[in-house]
């Protein structure tokens, strides 16, 4: 099917366009904050009671993995996000952390994985022409006063992509992804409910633009219901609300499975130094400016063109919230691999036995502490990663990196690799900031 959580990012209007959907936002007018909750937290709806750590990591590995999968298919098919395949990017590859709202008039309970490379919210709906297993009852349209579907020819239909319309005028969608999971359904607007994260109190969104999905597959069993898509595309919820500023903070496991998205006034911006400039690309998504990779405080000899997108608009560096583990394209990835493996000499690596990492580290000598410091240099912030951050414990408690090859030439800043750090997005100055804090 697409966080950390950002991953965990969000919510404001950034794309110029004279085309607006229609919203009626009952809220502070100063902004407001969403929960977010760890995909594997008691308090979760996918809670696995009997999943060890070991196995979450592994299944954390294996979304980064679907997720890859994805964008090489979109950069190297040409596709240019307007067409059902292969589009938003949840592809089963789902994020890490779930937003949960209320939907429809009266109001029901459902979540969503929160999905920054995703341009739709929706979920699947009754009547069912086939929907999979889900962890609460699918939604029921008909049961909502409030629910209405989207006629061709309006601007809701026009502004949101994957759609097309049927003989008698609907509004319909379809999004397949690469792993075979799919939805596809009316386009739809519906009022939703943020719920209360302790700042705002409870945000009422009415008007939304929702895919409601009638015939949905997934292979992997999921079970989740949908996406709350966060692209900067129009249709997302992003899209669909002005505020400008919008920021989150993830904590790594051992200091949390909660946290929230932030937008408008209690959105974090943090200083100047930590800043680095948000770049358009294709899709609605977020890119950054990475200029090279250092480790150990040497610079290492990565052309510039690896991190730079074409005139095209493939390749570049994306920020990501559904991508578990930062993806570094062949050529990078082969310098940074080599200076960690040559800065560690004294230790014998192993290949990983879940076959999900790149090398590992089975001795009782290594210490995270002692381990190099890989630092990413953006423009104008040099960003190091914690050691907690680029290491992971595999199933047989061995010390791995967590950082892979990317299929392609591509790049993605992954949620694990900026967890206890508030990543801010400012949309009136396309910037990103990122600074290490105190996640709680």
């Amino acid at each position: 099917m697409a966080s950390s959580t950002l991953i965990f990012s969000l919510i404001a209007l950034i794309l110029i366009i004279t085309t607006t959907i229609p919203l009626s936002l009952s809220s502070p007018e100063q902004g407001f904050a969403a929960r977010l909750i760890h995909r594997d937290s008691p308090e979760s709806p996918l809670y696995n009671p009997a999943a060890t750590r070991a196995h979450l990591a592994q299944s954390a590995s294996r979304r980064t993995i679907a997720r890859q999968n994805y964008f090489n298919r979109v950069m190297s098919s040409g596709n240019k996000w307007g067409s059902s395949l292969i589009s938003a990017t949840l592809g089963q590859g789902h994020g890490d952390f779930i937003m949960q709202y209320k939907i429809g008039t009266p109001r029901v309970d459902t979540f969503g994985i929160f999905d920054t490379g995703s341009s739709l919210i929706w979920m699947q709906c009754e009547p069912c022409q086939k929907c999979y297993m889900q962890t609460i009852p699918i939604y029921d349209p008909a049961k909502s006063e409030s629910y209405q579907k989207v006629k061709c020819g309006s601007v809701e239909c026009s502004t949101t992509a994957y759609t097309s319309c049927t003989e008698d005028g609907e509004c319909k969608y379809r999004i397949e992804y690469q792993d075979g999971s799919l939805t596809d359904g009316d386009i739809a607007t519906d009022t939703l409910m943020l719920e209360d994260d302790g700042l705002s109190g409870n945000v009422n969104l009415s008007n939304m633009v929702i895919g409601c999905g009638h015939y949905n597959l997934d292979p992997v069993e999921d079970y989740s219901p949908g996406v709350v898509g966060l692209s900067r595309e129009p249709s997302s919820l992003v899209g669909q609300i002005g505020f400008r500023h919008v920021s989150y903070c993830i904590p790594s496991e051992d200091k949390g499975n909660g946290s929230s998205v932030k937008i408008g006034l209690p959105a974090v911006i943090t200083e100047e130094n930590t800043q680095t400039p948000m770049l358009s690309g294709k899709g609605g998504l977020y890119y950054l400016s990475l200029e090279g990779i250092s480790v150990d405080g040497a610079r290492l000899n990565i052309p510039r063109s690896v991190f730079d997108m074409t005139p095209e608009g493939d390749g570049g560096v994306i920020m990501d919230s559904g991508t578990s583990f930062t993806l570094i394209a062949p050529e990078g990835f082969g310098a940074v691999k080599q200076a960690v493996l040559d800065a560690l000499s004294e230790f014998k690596p192993v290949e990983d036995s879940d076959k999900l990492y790149p090398f590992c580290y089975d001795d009782g000598r290594f210490k995270l502490e002692t381990t190099p410091e890989i630092m990413f240099h953006f423009t104008r912030l040099d960003f190091p990663l914690a050691a907690g951050n680029t290491w992971i414990r595999n199933s047989q408690g061995h010390f791995c990196m967590a950082i892979r090859e990317s299929v392609g030439n591509f790049n993605i800043f992954g949620l694990y690799q900026h967890r206890n750090a508030n990543v801010g997005f400012d949309f009136n100055n396309n910037i990103v900031s990122l600074k290490y804090t105190d996640c709680q």
